[in-house]
């Protein structure tokens, strides 16, 4: 017999999976308490949320969102039943810094590690999502395409203004030597 608190909780997890488009699951096997705290505090700071979770509820709200969702319905069956302890990241529609910030702390703290995540309606493994935190942000690869675009007129100017400078400073130079 089910209790009504952990109907509660599937209902919740239910309705935040299906409000959040992005969000990915971890293991935090023999992580301390002042740790995770530390870990969510920084994830809330890049405006995503860090809950522990039980992995029967979880599977259970997974099952319901399967029934109407097929997105839900392949995780299912690719990543059910879940091992470990359990915590799930709900990212906003910026997934990118969140997932740098979590692989950041985990490669500090050992005992931290990606499960597997949903990210952009696709699902992810642990490698996968690996490989995604240590992507560019978007901010970095605009200011990158921003910055390869105004090289070359950069470097345009500079050549143009090249010579004249070098004759400036050739002419300072004699005029500044002593005459004998």
């Amino acid at each position: 017999m089910t209790s009504p608190q952990k109907k509660e909780v599937v209902t919740k997890l239910v309705d935040t999976l299906k409000n959040t488009k992005n969000f990915a699951l971890v293991t935090f096997e023999k992580t301390g308490h002042q740790k995770l705290e530390s870990l969510r505090k920084d994830l809330k700071k890049e405006g995503a949320g860090f809950k522990v979770i039980k992995n029967t509820l979880l599977e259970k709200a997974i099952n319901k969102l399967g029934t109407a969702d097929k997105l839900y319905l392949d995780f299912k069956k690719k990543f059910l039943p879940l091992k470990e302890l359990t915590a799930i990241m709900i990212f906003s529609d910026d997934w990118s810094k969140p997932l740098k910030t979590f692989h950041k702390f985990a490669k500090s703290e050992k005992t931290l590690s990606f499960k597997v995540g949903i990210i952009d309606k696709q699902t992810f493994d642990e490698s996968g999502l690996s490989k995604l935190a240590q992507l560019p942000s978007k901010e970095e690869i605009i200011a990158t395409i921003l910055g390869s675009m105004k090289s070359p007129s950069s470097h345009f100017v500079y050549s143009l203004k090249y010579n004249i400078q070098k004759f400036v400073y050739i002419l300072s130079q004699k005029a500044n030597k002593p005459v004998n």
